[in-house]
C-alpha cells in the first residue's frame, strides 16, 4: 500500500514539475513554412499557473501587428485565439493555433499549426507546422548606480 501512495507522489510532483517548467514569460521566434510566404516573427508568451495563457506578437502587416491572444496549457501543449482585424480596424475573424512544446529550464523549442476563421466561425484555412523556438525572460539585476564602467579603455564613474 505505502509503494502506491509513493509512486503516486512521485507521478503527482513529475506532472507539477513539468507544468511549472513552462510558466512564466518566454520570448520566442515563430518561422513559419517557407511556402506561407510569410518572414519570421516574434512572439512573447506568458503562461500562468492557472493553466492560462496571454500572448501577443509583430508578425502581419498593421493592424496585425501585437494583437493579443488568449488561451490555455497543459504540460507541453498549448490552444490560443487571436483576433484578426482590417485597415479600419474591423474584426475580419479569429486564428486558433494549436502548439506542442519541448522546454527546459531556460529554453523552449516546438511546433505551432493554425487555423483560420471568417467572423461567422466558418474555417478558412489550415497552415501546419511552424516551427518556434525561443527562451525564458529571466530577472535582470539592476547595475549599481556608482559602479564602475569601462569605455573605450578607460574607466569611468556614472554620475
Amino acid at each position: 500500500m505505502n509503494r502506491w501512495i509513493t509512486l503516486i507522489i512521485i507521478l503527482l510532483a513529475a506532472t507539477t514539475t513539468f507544468g511549472q517548467a513552462l510558466t512564466g514569460t518566454w520570448v520566442t521566434t515563430v518561422t513559419p513554412p517557407i511556402e506561407a510566404g510569410v518572414p519570421p516573427f516574434q512572439l512573447v508568451f506568458t503562461f500562468n499557473a492557472d493553466g492560462t495563457l496571454l500572448a501577443t506578437g509583430t508578425g502581419g502587416e498593421l493592424p496585425a501587428l501585437g494583437n493579443p491572444c488568449h488561451g490555455v496549457w497543459t504540460a507541453n501543449r498549448v490552444t490560443y485565439v487571436c483576433f484578426d482585424f482590417d485597415s479600419s480596424l474591423q474584426n475580419v475573424g479569429m486564428d486558433k493555433i494549436r502548439g506542442v512544446f519541448d522546454v527546459t529550464a531556460r529554453t523552449l523549442t516546438g511546433r505551432l499549426d493554425l487555423t483560420n476563421f471568417d467572423p461567422n466561425g466558418n474555417e478558412v484555412f489550415s497552415a501546419c507546422c511552424a516551427t518556434i523556438a525561443g527562451t525564458r525572460l529571466e530577472v535582470e539585476r539592476l547595475p549599481e548606480p556608482d559602479a564602475m564602467r569601462e569605455k573605450d579603455g578607460e574607466r569611468f564613474r556614472r554620475q
